[in-house]
């Protein structure tokens, strides 16, 4: 069955102009509420940049794979490229970890690293990471990858 993916709170500040006029919508029955409107008006921005939107992702693709191109495999165990949803876990990590080898990681969605991946694990195998999207992890590991971006 569909699972509507968790959703990412955004918080936005508008001029109360504005929140009078979307309160005048959602009054009128033309959304169901605030948070509606705001999910509509963003699809919409979206979609009329959807072009440059997948330019750009090409673009990530291409630089991500000149880049691969170019590393001393002896000195990389992987190098990641998701679309999507993308998952980390401690495997991989401990396989990078045993060869001595880095992890570079470019990810356009949702990447997830797995709960039991430690502070260490990340300092000691990521180089990069990019991550266009959401990341998910424990709060040790985000500020551990922080400087890797």
């Amino acid at each position: 069955m569909y699972e509507e993916p968790k959703m990412e709170k955004l918080t936005i500040n508008l001029p109360p102009v504005e929140i009078a006029r979307i309160d005048i919508l959602v009054e009128a029955g033309i959304y169901p509420n605030k948070t509606e409107f705001i999910r509509t008006a963003v699809r919409k921005t979206l979609d009329e940049h959807q072009d440059f939107i997948k330019e750009r992702i090409s673009q990530f693709k291409a630089e991500f794979d000149q880049e691969s191109e170019k590393l001393d495999s002896s000195k990389y165990s992987t190098q990641m490229f998701y679309m999507g949803v993308g998952n980390l876990g401690v495997k991989s990590f401990e396989e990078a970890m045993k060869g001595g080898k880095k992890i570079r990681v470019t990810a356009i969605g949702l990447l997830t690293i797995g709960r039991k991946v430690t502070v260490e694990q990340i300092e000691q195998t990521v180089e990069k990471i990019r991550v266009y999207g959401v990341l998910i992890a424990s709060p040790k590991v985000k500020k551990a990858l922080a400087g890797k971006r």
